[in-house]
């Protein structure tokens, strides 16, 4: 009876351990999100699929996918965990900056469209961390910022006064065809 007694309690306090194990882990819902990352994006919260914290500090983990990579700037968007992607956004990372993808650094230019990654976001700003795993705790974790994605307009023409060449050029064209037509027959 003693040693059923000894198990049960020990099952007890396990569970009574685990629980608090558990309330302690953060959780998305635990991350307070500053007002300038609400206002840079405010589908933050769809994109959390876990939280790390570091020193007392909560990153959220989270998904995006690259769109383009053009010198150190890297363009991308998050993947929220519904599945839907959330607005372009960029940053611009210094050429010494790496991503650490399964076990191996790997520079902006070496990214590629399509490409999906694992980020950490911290809770006080609109900036990101590239890892593929969660970070160990020697490493220093750098985080970028995250600038607004300017919509580049393609560069216009000079104006269509081109037209007016190649109608020219067209017509000189057919004066050239008629005039050699006119010297054969004669």
């Amino acid at each position: 009876m003693l040693k059923q007694l000894t198990i049960a309690t020990g099952v007890i306090v396990a569970l009574g351990m685990s629980g608090q194990a558990a309330a302690q882990a953060p959780t998305c819902a635990d991350i307070e999100w500053s007002a300038s990352v609400k206002a840079d994006y405010p589908d933050i919260e769809e994109t959390c699929s876990g939280v790390y914290e570091r020193d007392g500090k909560l990153y959220a983990q989270a998904r995006v996918e690259v769109q383009r990579v053009r010198g150190n700037r890297i363009t991308f968007r998050p993947l929220h965990t519904d599945g839907t992607k959330g607005d372009s956004h960029s940053i611009n990372v210094p050429s010494t900056w790496r991503a650490k993808i399964a076990g191996r650094n790997y520079r902006a230019s070496e990214l590629v469209r399509g490409q999906e990654l694992n980020v950490y976001v911290p809770n006080d700003r609109w900036a990101l961390a590239v890892y593929d795993e969660e970070p160990s705790m020697a490493e220093e974790i750098e985080v970028i910022e995250i600038v607004a994605v300017e919509e580049v307009a393609m560069p216009t023409t000079a104006s269509p006064l081109f037209l007016f060449g190649l109608g020219g050029g067209a017509l000189l064209s057919l004066g050239g065809l008629l005039t050699a037509l006119r010297r054969r027959r004669h």
